[in-house]
């Protein structure tokens, strides 16, 4: 089973240090805009609108809009530490008049300017190749017009996961768009994270609901033997323990009721040695 990554202990050694972080979260009842996202669109037809649970964002009726939402996090993404891009949304509907286009789409820039673009349609979602620059890379079917969906990519080394609903479906390597010369040219940008329709050849209406940034656990030892991490609230994390670094066993999955999750081990529990995964996979 794979796994985006994960920070081990043995008793009281620490494993990965990390910060995570929400980004955007629909239930404060305001716009990204205003939880620290910059929005563009162009021409300037798109409409962004607060459903109640969501930022609804319609980039119709012409397929001739690009718009969407930008963000430079801080700290800087890391590929080589690892992090996790989780969101909650709906993709409602969307039309294309090119396979390789998205009406939604979600980029993610370290700072080496490294990094993935995905394009999310009703049935499927793709990767966009860098050679030839933006031709339909790998691709997985899904079915995002039935409900809300939770999507994590995990970024680590040279090589992103895609999760969908705790599943993972899509992966491939990390891709070098620098070679692109339109307007306008995100892709020269370090650091940097853009959600939605950079496309003149499609249009989507899209409700988004969270958006944090989950990095690799650091597991600390705790009072009365007990094992604690930061998380980020509202997101499951699985607990693994190993006699040999080699074979791992879930312990239990837990979802942060907060920032800090502390964990309790079983009264005579075997000693070994520990590590907190995200996502926790769907049958965790």
């Amino acid at each position: 089973m794979s796994r985006a990554f994960a920070a081990g202990v043995f008793l009281a050694m620490s494993g990965i240090s990390g910060h995570s972080q929400i980004l955007y979260d629909a239930q404060q009842g305001t716009l990204p805009a205003a939880q620290g996202w910059s929005f563009a669109a162009l021409p300037g037809n798109a409409r962004q609108t607060h459903t109640g649970s969501a930022t609804r964002l319609e980039t119709g009726p012409s397929l001739s809009e690009a718009v969407g939402y930008a963000l430079r996090p801080n700290p800087p993404l890391d590929r080589r530490a690892g992090f996790n891009l989780f969101l909650r949304f709906h993709l409602i509907g969307a039309q294309r008049t090119r396979p390789e286009r998205a009406g939604f789409s979600v980029i993610v820039l370290d700072t080496e300017r490294r990094g993935i673009e995905l394009g999310f349609s009703e049935g499927d979602v793709f990767a966009q190749h860098d050679q030839p620059l933006f031709t339909r890379g790998e691709s997985a079917d899904f079915p995002f017009w039935s409900g809300p969906v939770e999507a994590v990519l995990s970024c680590r080394g040279n090589r992103y996961t895609l999760f969908l609903n705790r599943t993972p479906v899509l992966s491939g390597p990390w891709r070098d768009y620098t070679a692109f010369a339109g307007f306008p040219d995100v892709y020269e940008t370090p650091n940097f994270l853009f959600l939605g329709d950079n496309t003149t050849s499609a249009a989507a209406v899209v409700d988004l609901m969270h958006v944090a940034l989950v990095r690799p656990p650091r597991l600390e030892p705790g009072p009365a033997g007990a094992l604690s991490w930061d998380a980020v609230p509202g997101q499951r994390y699985t607990l693994e323990r190993s006699a040999d670094l080699f074979l791992w066993h879930p312990l239990t999955t837990v979802s942060a009721p907060g920032t800090r999750i502390i964990w309790d081990p079983p009264a005579g529990g075997t000693q070994g040695f520990y590590r907190v995964v995200h996502p926790a996979l769907e049958g965790d």
